[in-house]
This record gives C-alpha cells, sequence and structure tokens, in this order.
C-alpha cells in the first residue's frame, strides 16, 4: 500500500500590461518550500525542497545539503538521502496507519516541523471514462467511499498522446554520387524517425472535488475536456490519474493556493491570500514556511483512448504538397522551410528528376514531440 506525503506550494505571480506599484509590501523572498510525495509500501519517495524568489526570478532555489526525516509518534524516524541537487529520496518506506507522523527538516541555518498528521483514508478509484460530446471528449474520475469519511480529494493527472506526421519522408537533403546537380537521397531507417512522436501534458492546475455536503461520499468530477479535432486523440492516447485525499485543513489550503493561481493579475481581483500550512520553523517561529504536511493512500489508474474508437476524429491540417527539380538551384529557390518527401518523377536513368517537399512542421514531428516512446507504450 502506497502513502502519500503532499506538500504543495504557490507563491503569488501576477502579471500586468503596464506597470502598477502596489501599496502591499513586497514579498519577501527565500522562505523554504517543500513538495512532494512518500511513497509507502514500494516504490521510491522524492521530496523536493527549494526557495522563494522574487516574481521577476524565473529560476528555481534548490535547498541542498539538508536533513529530512518522516518522524513517527512512535519515535521511528525514516532518513531521505539527497540524490540530486534538492531533490531527497527514500526506497520502500512503509507506514503504520496506527502511527502519526511528521516531518522534520534541518537546513544549514534552520530547523523545521510539521504538525502530526493521520494517514488519510483513500479508497480505490473506481473508474477514468470519457464522454464524447459536441464540444469534444471529455474525461471524469469517478470514486466513492462506503466508510463515507474521505470527503476531500484532489486528483493529478498526466496526459500522453502518440502522433504521426502528415507525411512519412523517404527522402533527405543530401549529395547523391549518381546525379551532382541533384539535392535528395534516400533516408535509412536511422533518418526516419521523424514520423512518428509522442507528446506528455502534466496537469498545472490544482482539481479538487469534495463530498462534505452531500450524505454520501461519491464524487463524479470532469478532469479533462479535450476540444474537437485535437493531434491528443490522432492515433493513441493515454492519462494516468492520481487520487489524494486531505483533512478538511489541507483542503481550505488548497482552495486558497488554487485561487491565487487562477487569479490573473488584476488590481480588481480578490488579492492572494496567505498560504499558511501546518509547516513550522521551530528555530524562527516567525519564518513562514510553504507547504502542507499530509499522508493519504495513492490511488492510481491509466486509460487509454484510440483514434478508431472516435469516428471522423481527424486533426484539420493545410500541408499541400510542393514539386520542386532535383537539382541545387531549383532547390535554393524553392525549398525553403521545406522538407522532401517522396520521388515524383523519374529519370531515364532511373535518378530521381523531382520530388515532393512539404513545409517542415509537416514532414519532423520532432518539432512538436519526442520519437523516443514511452517504456509504458504499448
Amino acid at each position: 500500500m502506497n502513502k502519500l506525503i503532499v506538500f504543495a506550494l504557490v507563491w503569488l505571480a501576477a502579471g500586468c500590461k503596464e506597470k502598477f506599484d502596489s501599496p502591499a509590501l513586497p514579498v519577501v523572498s527565500g522562505y523554504l518550500v517543500i513538495e512532494g510525495v512518500v511513497n509507502d509500501g514500494g516504490g521510491v519517495t522524492r521530496l523536493k525542497l527549494s526557495r522563494t524568489t522574487s516574481l521577476n526570478n524565473k529560476a528555481t532555489v534548490k535547498e541542498t545539503r539538508a536533513n529530512v526525516k518522516i518522524e513517527g509518534s512512535n519515535n521511528l524516524s525514516f532518513s531521505l538521502v539527497e540524490s540530486t541537487a534538492g531533490n531527497y529520496t527514500i526506497d520502500n518506506l512503509h507506514l503504520d496507519p496506527a502511527i502519526k507522523y511528521r516531518l522534520f527538516v534541518k537546513t544549514s541555518s534552520q530547523e523545521y516541523l510539521s504538525d502530526f498528521v493521520n494517514i488519510r483514508p483513500n479508497p480505490p478509484i473506481d473508474s477514468v471514462n470519457w464522454v464524447r460530446e459536441n464540444d469534444g471528449v471529455h474525461i471524469f474520475v469517478n470514486t466513492h467511499n462506503i466508510q463515507n469519511n474521505s470527503r476531500y480529494y484532489q486528483w493529478e493527472y498526466d496526459e500522453t498522446w502518440e502522433f504521426h506526421s502528415l507525411y512519412d519522408a523517404i527522402l533527405k537533403y543530401g549529395k547523391d554520387p549518381g546525379n551532382p546537380n541533384g539535392g535528395v537521397i534516400y533516408r535509412d531507417s536511422n533518418d526516419r524517425q521523424i514520423y512518428k512522436c509522442w507528446q506528455n501534458n502534466p496537469s498545472s492546475a490544482i482539481l479538487l472535488g469534495s463530498s462534505a455536503k452531500l450524505s454520501q461520499d461519491i464524487i463524479h468530477l470532469p478532469i479533462i475536456k479535450i476540444p474537437p479535432a485535437s493531434w491528443k486523440l490522432s492515433v493513441l492516447y493515454s492519462v494516468f490519474v492520481k487520487q489524494y485525499t486531505w483533512s478538511k485543513e489541507g483542503y481550505e489550503f488548497l482552495e486558497r493556493m488554487k485561487k491565487n493561481t487562477e487569479a490573473v493579475g488584476s488590481v480588481f481581483d480578490p488579492q492572494p491570500s496567505e498560504l499558511n500550512g501546518n509547516i513550522h520553523c521551530v528555530s524562527d517561529p516567525g519564518q513562514p514556511v510553504v507547504g502542507f504536511f499530509n499522508i493519504c493512500t495513492i490511488r492510481e489508474q491509466r486509460i487509454w483512448i484510440k483514434n478508431s474508437d472516435l469516428p471522423g476524429w481527424n486533426p484539420p491540417y493545410s500541408c499541400p504538397l510542393l514539386v520542386i527539380e532535383n537539382n541545387k538551384d531549383s532547390i535554393a529557390v524553392k525549398a525553403g522551410g521545406k522538407l522532401p518527401v517522396a520521388p515524383e518523377k523519374f529519370s531515364p536513368f532511373g535518378g530521381i528528376e523531382t520530388f515532393y517537399a512539404a513545409q517542415t512542421e509537416c514532414v519532423d514531428c520532432t518539432l512538436r514531440g519526442t520519437n523516443i516512446k514511452p517504456n509504458y507504450w504499448p
């Protein structure tokens, strides 16, 4: 059984077309940020430590060389090792559901402790299903708890889809020894890895759902909408969904964070609320810490959608083929921004006299994704 510790963070990000001098005091940078998931009962646990920065600083300041432990109320503790800068890991962690736990972090100058928390019950995901409507494909998550004691939920997802170039090019530019005036040659098998690609999109929005106001602990929630004719469903699509549960206090923390991140930055929007979590700096009690310590069971489910499941789902495109003479002068004049695709006409001696070409983005799928197949792909 896996358990989850989620430390959530969002620091105010606002954008304006014109400079606005806020009367509020500027946000102080350098506060500790804690994010991560603890997998209990197998797998690898990764916790990420960093520091807040000013709004105009896009770089992540990683917190290195920290002492990170998970401590139980029974005085047992589990130490994490810094695997890469700012990332702390532990393998095959097992926690006792009868025990409360907290996080301990010691940096070069400060010590931090979370409150002790219980492991939250998290029922299995009943299903992740999809429905095709006029406005696209809607994906839903469904779960329930017959004990009625979960109530506060969060989901994350990771989308991956396979897509193909519009043309499978068998030619490339190159010097043909048999045609000194030509500029295209045949590709070998290693050069044809630009037809089939994959793209990945992890969720960025905070997806929340609660059954607290319902008589039963049942959730049916839309989590993804794919617009009509999207490339995501042009060949094969997969989404991997993770489900977490929270305490009421942790859920309210996430709600405040969600409101802050969804604000568009207008001075007429509700001003960002303070993100007080349950992690504290014990060596300097007045110093904020960004994050909330939570433990629950991770629930996961993956689904697949094939293009053949969606009759008539064809992404729109405009990629006409252009015929180009296979000589350096013609290629120099006509082939800008285009890649060769296939021969159009052969000379009496078997050489390529003219060839088809198309816009680069219609031929090379690596411009929009990777040609490295995911290890879980069929």
